[in-house]
């Protein structure tokens, strides 16, 4: 009997030992299990703060930003998003400092492409439209500040476009009173400038070959002839006029006319050198001016040019017609005080060959 009661009491605290142990591992197991959930949450909690705070940041870094830009707007006025003004603080050696928005959007480059980097070459070319080295620029507007006030310059775009600008320049002196900084405030001239050239072909140039108008050829041969008398150089005049123009263009039309006289154009400008000058004196009738060239230079010229004119071959529609050209020669002489003297001796020869017969270049007597 006291065996058997001895037996329940130990299977009794053996079976609450167990309940215990299990209950201990139950809490222990939910602890963890809380304590998981919690960290969990704490921590996609600490990510969305900062996420929130580096938003904050990036916020804060642009109001920032935009103050200062805000802020060198007041103080700089070219600044302004509605000006159209260029304005550009470049230091002595001609590196670029800054530059303002119009700027940027004019040339096409970023600030950060333009800062740092010389205007010539960049913005402005190293050579001009007249071949003209502008290596020196800056260096010529810090010596001669009042005669570079007001410049123009012809500029380049970073798509290579040209843009022709007018400027306004100051120089700023360190405390030595040496250069230390150029600012130039620029404006976009280059409708101005394609204008002003468009009057000035139509001054210069006769519209419907594009060779030189009478007044114009008239005016470089003084210049050149003043030049000749002066250094005692040789020049020489051709007078050329196509032949049997009216008679062929009666017969064949208007057409003819037009391209007669575009054959007789590009054999001259096949035939002279870029020093040469070429013009336009009457309807057909073309005057060359050839500095530095004897007679017998000039009659070689002539020579060519009627050759070409002859092996050309002019079609109207589906019609071959054969032009020609008599060409006269006349050169300098001591007597000779304008050009229009020479012309005139030119025209005396071609009036005087022409009674003869066409297709010939003839020299004065």
């Amino acid at each position: 009997m006291l065996t058997q009661t001895a037996s329940a009491a130990g299977l009794f605290q053996q079976n609450n030992l167990i309940f215990w142990l299990f209950l201990i591992l139950f809490i222990a197991l939910f602890c963890g299990i809380g304590l998981f959930l919690f960290f969990r949450r704490q921590k996609k909690e600490l990510k969305a703060k900062i996420v929130e705070l580096q938003n904050a940041l990036i916020s804060s870094q642009k109001e920032l930003e935009d103050m200062k830009k805000e802020r060198h707007r007041e103080l700089d006025p070219y600044s302004s998003p509605d000006t159209k003004s260029l304005f550009l603080r470049i230091d002595k050696d001609g590196n670029v400092i800054s530059v303002n928005d119009y700027a940027v959007e004019f040339f096409g480059y970023t600030a950060d492409e333009l800062v740092g980097r010389n205007v010539v070459g960049t913005l402005i070319p190293p050579k001009d439209s007249h071949g003209q080295s502008q290596a020196n620029l800056i260096e010529r507007i810090k010596n001669n500040p009042r005669l570079y006030m007001d410049n123009e310059t012809e500029n380049t775009r970073k798509d290579g476009r040209k843009a022709w600008i007018s400027w306004t320049n100051r120089i700023i002196y360190d405390d030595d009173g040496q250069p230390k900084e150029l600012r130039a405030v620029g404006f976009d001239i280059s409708a101005r400038k394609q204008m002003e050239e468009e009057l000035r072909q139509m001054t210069v140039i006769d519209p419907v070959t594009g060779v030189l108008n009478r007044r114009r050829f008239l005016e470089d041969g003084a210049k050149e002839m003043k030049r000749a008398r002066r250094y005692k150089r040789d020049l020489s005049v051709l007078l050329m006029t196509i032949d049997r123009f009216e008679a062929l263009s009666s017969e064949h039309g208007s057409a003819f006319g037009d391209e007669a006289i575009r054959v007789a154009v590009v054999a001259c400008q096949n035939s002279i050198r870029d020093s040469d000058y070429l013009g336009r004196l009457a309807d057909i009738e073309f005057a060359i001016l050839l500095p530095e060239t004897p007679l017998n230079g000039a009659k070689i010229v002539a020579e060519r040019i009627r050759d070409e004119v002859m092996r050309s071959n002019l079609m109207v529609g589906d019609i071959k017609i054969a032009v020609t050209t008599s060409i006269s020669i006349a050169s300098k002489t001591e007597a000779d005080e304008t050009v229009d003297s020479i012309l005139l001796r030119a025209f005396n020869a071609l009036k005087s060959a022409k009674e003869r017969q066409n297709n010939i270049s003839v020299a004065e007597e």
